[in-house]
């Protein structure tokens, strides 16, 4: 449920972002761009309750405890509505300063840019509320709720913007728009959790889950998502400021897609969070090693392939999808946006660990890290090579802390050594991702339309699996003929 739903929800995106790009004009595409980064930034207004929400969840099913499930609802309900509505009030209250003053808004746009912010403060409790309801489909593993959830508002958000654009309208009813679809995403959301929550209350009473419990899981999930915020959204902020809104679209255009990519791992953690949360006992351990393997190799196998299509092939991609200006522009910014979401898989699976298995503060850590190095690079980079240096400083900041979580957690975590983990989980996707570009690479300039670039990409798609598929081992062979056949979890 969680792979068709980001497939249709790609190709939406990939459909309308071009048309919305050259109806709406370069610059108000930017402020289009500084809306959805507003209304990211509005979800840190909850604390961190989402992902504590989605632990103590699926804590609490899997002890059979009542009570932790309605401590867990009642301390995030306090902590969405409280929380949300300050930040929201904040931004309604301060919108012309943050689009004049933090992302250099024109005078000529401030108007437009101050309404579109105000529609998303108007929704951001709406929002909120809806993350809290996906957050417990998450942690009672109801994927198909949450997808169904996450699809109609990400597929209705573009599509009524396109129509809306494509009749004449402009920025002011798109967001609009996207605050009457997040109004709406809210009761969908609600009328499913509701209706999935019903068997967990006839679970016996139970102990309950204190509130510091919670606070603490929430407050590490939340210095998380801020450092998160900081390394993937501070970037429009800093070329708001440093360049134009022109130079902010061309960059978030291909950052965005390139972003899609991390909702992979972020499935397969949405997955294995709570699974690896229930496993209790002595064979715990190598339980979660068993199913950390798996589900590090299943992300890179299933993204490696897109990001070295889109690597080799980039320049001829970005011109027929949105124009050569486009292409000449980020070609190599976006090549190495690419590299640095290796990164990003790389650290998913540990992540994954440590967040299910008592260790909340390495992931934030981790973040931290990351956030902090992305400030310094983008200072010492952007005035120097702009766009260039924008993605320069996004891999060096990615990069250099990864090996060290990846060594951590293997390590000291899950007593794994690293030999093993990089003989079982990166040799088989790496090997088979570096003789796919060896194939393209000779031939990527032959990409002169769509055809010739899709069968381009599929035959190195096929490279890929097909020598994959030899490195396979008869475990994840089995698995991937249950996925194939559409079988659930026995």
């Amino acid at each position: 449920f969680n792979a068709l739903g980001q497939v249709a929800l790609a190709a939406i995106n990939f459909l309308a972002v071009p048309i919305l790009v050259r109806r709406l004009g370069l610059e108000v595409f930017g402020v289009y761009i500084i809306m959805h980064a507003a209304a990211s930034y509005l979800v840190l207004a909850s604390m961190g309750a989402g992902s504590a929400v989605i632990k103590h969840v699926a804590a609490g099913q899997g002890a059979r405890d009542r009570r932790a499930f309605s401590d867990t609802l009642r301390y995030a309900g306090w902590a969405y509505t409280v929380g949300t509505l300050a930040g929201g009030a904040a931004l309604w209250v301060w919108a012309e300063p943050v689009a004049r003053r933090a992302f250099h808004v024109p005078a000529s746009l401030l108007p437009t840019a101050v309404f579109a912010l105000r529609c998303v403060a108007a929704s951001g409790l709406f929002a909120a509320l809806a993350q809290c309801a996906t957050s417990v489909m998450q942690g009672l593993q109801r994927f198909d709720g949450h997808t169904a959830t996450v699809v109609f508002q990400n597929a209705l958000i573009p599509l009524g913007g396109l129509a809306l654009v494509s009749a004449g309208f402009g920025l002011r009813a798109v967001a609009g728009w996207y605050a009457a679809v997040t109004a709406a995403t809210c009761v969908l959301a609600w009328a499913l959790a509701l209706r999935i929550m019903r068997p967990v209350w006839s679970s016996p009473e139970g102990e309950g889950l204190p509130a510091s419990t919670f606070g603490i899981w929430a407050v590490t999930g939340w210095l998380g998502g801020l450092a998160w915020i900081v390394a993937y959204q501070f970037d429009k902020l800093f070329i708001a400021r440093s360049m134009s809104l022109a130079a902010l679209t061309f960059y978030a255009v291909p950052a965005g897609m390139l972003q899609r990519l991390q909702v992979i791992p972020g499935l397969i953690s949405t997955v294995a969070v709570p699974m690896m949360s229930e496993l209790q006992g002595p064979e715990a351990r190598a339980g979660v090693q068993r199913m950390y393997f798996k589900s590090s190799r299943f992300v890179l196998w299933v993204c490696l392939p897109v990001i070295v299509a889109l690597f080799a092939l980039m320049p001829q991609f970005l011109s027929l999808w949105l124009g050569g200006h486009f292409s000449d522009a980020t070609c190599w910014p976006a090549r190495l946006l690419a590299l640095a979401q290796i990164c990003f898989l790389l650290n998913a699976g540990p992540n994954t660990v440590t967040f299910s298995r008592d260790h909340p503060w390495y992931a934030p850590v981790l973040a931290w890290s990351q956030a902090a190095l992305s400030l310094v690079f983008w200072r010492l980079l952007i005035p120097r090579w702009g766009l260039m240096g924008v993605a320069l400083g996004s891999l060096a900041a990615l990069g250099l802390p990864t090996g060290v979580n990846v060594w951590l957690v293997n390590r000291r975590v899950l007593g794994v050594p690293l030999r093993r983990y990089a003989a079982e989980v990166l040799f088989p996707p790496f090997a088979s991702a570096l003789l796919m570009l060896a194939v393209l690479m000779p031939f990527h300039a032959r990409a002169d339309g769509w055809v010739s670039l899709v069968g381009l990409a599929a035959a190195g798609a096929a490279v890929f699996y097909g020598s994959t598929w030899l490195l396979l081992n008869e475990e994840d062979r089995a698995l991937l003929r249950r996925f194939l056949r559409w079988e659930g979890r026995g």
